[in-house]
């Protein structure tokens, strides 16, 4: 069986903008396609190819708050986001992986009609956002 995301854990197919920033013992985290994307979107895979919660093991649970706390805090320090929004579809790729979605204070829409809206930043954009996410959360 063939999965877009355990193919680009393995470097096979299109990496992300800035490769992987962050890794630890169950995930994985890098920007989100420019091209479909705000700046600052980034998605949290993980490293096992499972679909949903119901299939992770207790430890991928609690490592998965711990890290949804850190890349939180780092998502707002670094775009000054008010809100980061989290999805979970899972309908596109059949891998577990959330979408962290920071939205500004300047932004006229929320919630899911933020969501909904078409977006997309710059190559440099995303890598500048990248870097310094790398630099906060490779530090701790």
């Amino acid at each position: 069986m063939s999965c877009f995301i355990c193919d680009k854990h393995l470097g096979t197919s299109n990496q992300p903008p800035g490769g992987y920033f962050y890794e630890d013992e169950h995930w994985k985290v890098c920007h989100f396609p420019v091209d479909q994307s705000c700046v600052g979107r980034i998605v949290l895979e993980s490293k096992r190819h499972f679909l949903d919660f119901s299939e992770m093991t207790e430890e991928e649970t609690i490592s998965y708050g711990v890290a949804l706390k850190q890349l939180y805090l780092a998502l707002k320090q670094v775009t000054g986001a008010e809100r980061v929004y989290s999805l979970l579809t899972i309908d596109g790729v059949p891998h577990f992986h959330a979408h962290l979605v920071p939205r500004g204070y300047d932004s006229m829409s929320r919630g899911i009609e933020y969501l909904r809206q078409e977006s997309s930043c710059t190559e440099k954009e995303a890598l500048q956002v990248v870097h310094k996410l790398n630099a906060i959360l490779n530090s701790r």
